[in-house]
């Protein structure tokens, strides 16, 4: 690893203003190998990005949110395959949009996605922000993921009155499955998200930063959101929707499981080393090894290229598969430098992180610029540290 090839990585895109500031962190076996902060966090530029920064992680809350789901089905003995109408019974009858679809009402019958199709994005689900004719529909009913917007359970049962992208299980396509992963996980707990994350993960690992919500003692360390000038139309309602938000305690309503987590670098370093210590930490175990397993292993027949987008957030999916709680990959390529078996996922606000499970290397990268495919630093990044 060349620290300082990686440090001047950071510093170009800071000074050449892509990011107002960012850290990195890179850890090997429990060890810390990289920590290291540039520019700042605050439009002002008087407060320094290091790796106790509180960013929003967007949809780093996705593999956190995926991890509690399946061990709460294990512990629960609730199959992955199973229906998601035996939570959410407005998902019973469900129906899809036409190949080449004109009309949100242009639609047949079609099965009930199952919990193992809303992880790895194969449900149908859709995205506001995405490109396509349900996305639309979506922002036409106000069905966004924003903090502020309604509640978790209101969102989904939303989400229910309006058609599937395609049949469950065809293609892939990023979508809002894990919201209503979320809302399933509380109506098997019976607690809000927000207290299962807590009693799950975040008080037994000590993940005092991480959150939906921001404490007054933290404010002074919440990185100010930024917007890529040139991000496309389909990205604006973002910026209305984060730009000025505080995250007060009051005005969080709905828990996103896809997207709504505050966190550090740190924090997240602890849930990583969770993953690549089999889901031990200090001695305890947290996670059965199925879990782990589950978390580890690409579900789809193929890799995301081959029934869906062919790149992603400037990566290319040639060769990444889906596990059920982030990207896998399972043939590495040229075009997004990996090694085998490497799992993570980014989030909106160009953070990023994954583990190579085989040198038992994990690194997390923070910055807080939207959207995430402003500039390919994610395979950049794995670029100088893959080899």
């Amino acid at each position: 690893m060349n620290k300082k090839k990686l440090f001047e990585w950071m510093t170009n895109y800071v000074d050449e203003n892509k990011f107002n500031g960012c850290s990195l962190l890179i850890a090997k076996n429990n060890k810390i190998l990289f920590d290291a902060g540039y520019g700042y966090i605050d439009k002002n530029k008087t407060k320094p990005f290091g790796s106790d920064s509180i960013v929003r992680i967007f949809s780093m809350t996705k593999a956190i949110v995926s991890t509690c789901l399946l061990t709460l089905l294990e512990k629960e003995k609730i199959p992955i395959e199973t229906k998601i109408s035996n939570f959410i019974p407005q998902f019973t009858q469900c129906y899809a949009l036409v190949n080449n679809a004109t009309s949100i009402s242009d639609v047949k019958k079609v099965p009930t996605p199952t919990i193992a199709q809303l992880l790895n994005h194969t449900s149908g689900l859709s995205y506001f922000f995405n490109e396509d004719l349900l996305a639309h529909e979506y922002m036409k009913r106000d069905i966004t993921t924003a903090p502020n917007n309604s509640n978790l359970k209101d969102t989904v049962n939303k989400l229910a009155e309006v058609p599937l992208a395609f049949e469950p299980g065809l293609f892939w396509n990023y979508s809002v499955g894990i919201d209503v992963a979320g809302r399933i996980i509380e109506i098997i707990s019976g607690k809000a998200l927000n207290i299962f994350l807590e009693d799950c993960l975040f008080q037994p690992l000590k993940m005092t930063d991480t959150s939906f919500y921001l404490a007054a003692k933290n404010r002074e360390r919440l990185a100010d959101c930024f917007f890529f000038e040139d991000m496309t139309r389909n990205f604006r309602p973002l910026e209305n929707l984060y730009k000025n938000f505080s995250f007060n305690r009051r005005e969080v309503t709905n828990f996103s499981g896809g997207s709504g987590l505050l966190s550090t670098a740190n924090d997240y370093l602890k849930f990583a080393d969770l993953l690549i210590n089999d889901g031990k930490l200090s001695g305890r175990k947290f996670l059965p090894e199925s879990v782990v397993k589950k978390i580890k292993t690409n579900s789809l027949a193929k890799d995301i290229a081959s029934i869906g987008v062919k790149s992603f957030a400037q990566m290319s999916t040639r060769g990444m598969g889906h596990s059920l709680a982030g990207s896998v990959i399972i043939k590495p390529n040229i075009e997004f430098p990996s090694n085998i078996n490497d799992f993570g996922w980014g989030g909106m606000g160009s953070n990023y992180f994954w583990i190579d499970f085989t040198r038992g290397l994990c690194a997390i990268f923070m910055t807080q610029l939207i959207p995430s495919s402003a500039y390919p630093n994610r395979k950049e990044l794995k670029a100088l540290l893959s080899c």
